[in-house]
């Protein structure tokens, strides 16, 4: 595990640490613009689907962000690869934390109304089948992902199977056998899922 003294990357990060805990908001925005984003796909990685219908993942990623802000000049770590950890640990927490705090309430008999007595001024809102905002940025970071890759025939059956196209269509398109197709998008499946 490399150490602050020999690791250039881990000098400068000590350098930003300590500049935000002077309360340099330079150093903070540095530290927010890179470590933000792991926050929040690690906590896209733990919502659920019960609760990504009620909760975005920069909600949680954001606690995340402002309890390091609130705790900072106690902290410290040896290396960026601390930090992180440290604060996927933090955003799976939270998760955890709002996941029971949400399984308490559900339970919660007093919490009950039936649809019929909603009043009209209040009606009662249902959980959408709809993908949340998180759903989609997922979906959309996926996408990036695959689009990067491969040869052009290979981008336009990833753009035809988005746009909801069977597997034989796809094979007429593009002129590859329909097991070929199959066989691709299986691997693009393993190989998206398998990138964690």
């Amino acid at each position: 595990m490399p150490t602050l003294s020999n690791c250039g990357i881990d000098d400068e990060l000590t350098r930003t640490l300590k500049g935000a805990q002077e309360g340099d908001q330079e150093a903070w925005e540095r530290l927010f613009r890179e470590f933000y984003p792991k926050v929040r796909r690690v906590v896209r990685r733990k919502l659920d689907r019960s609760m990504r219908s009620v909760y975005d993942s920069t909600d949680f990623a954001s606690d995340v962000m402002k309890s390091l802000a609130a705790n900072l000049s106690r902290l410290d770590f040896p290396s960026s690869e601390h930090l992180v950890a440290f604060l996927a640990q933090v955003a799976e927490q939270k998760v955890i934390d709002e996941h029971r705090r949400r399984r308490t309430l559900k339970r919660d008999v007093t919490r009950e109304r039936r649809l019929e007595a909603a009043s009209e001024s209040a009606p009662v809102q249902l959980a959408s089948d709809e993908p949340t905002a998180s759903q989609l940025a997922q979906a959309n970071e996926a996408a990036d992902w695959l689009m990067d890759r491969g040869s052009e025939t290979e981008r336009r059956i990833i753009s035809l199977r988005r746009e909801g196209h069977d597997n034989n269509d796809i094979a007429d398109q593009t002129g590859w056998n329909i097991r070929k197709v199959q066989r691709f998008l299986k691997t693009l499946h393993d190989s998206l899922h398998g990138r964690g």
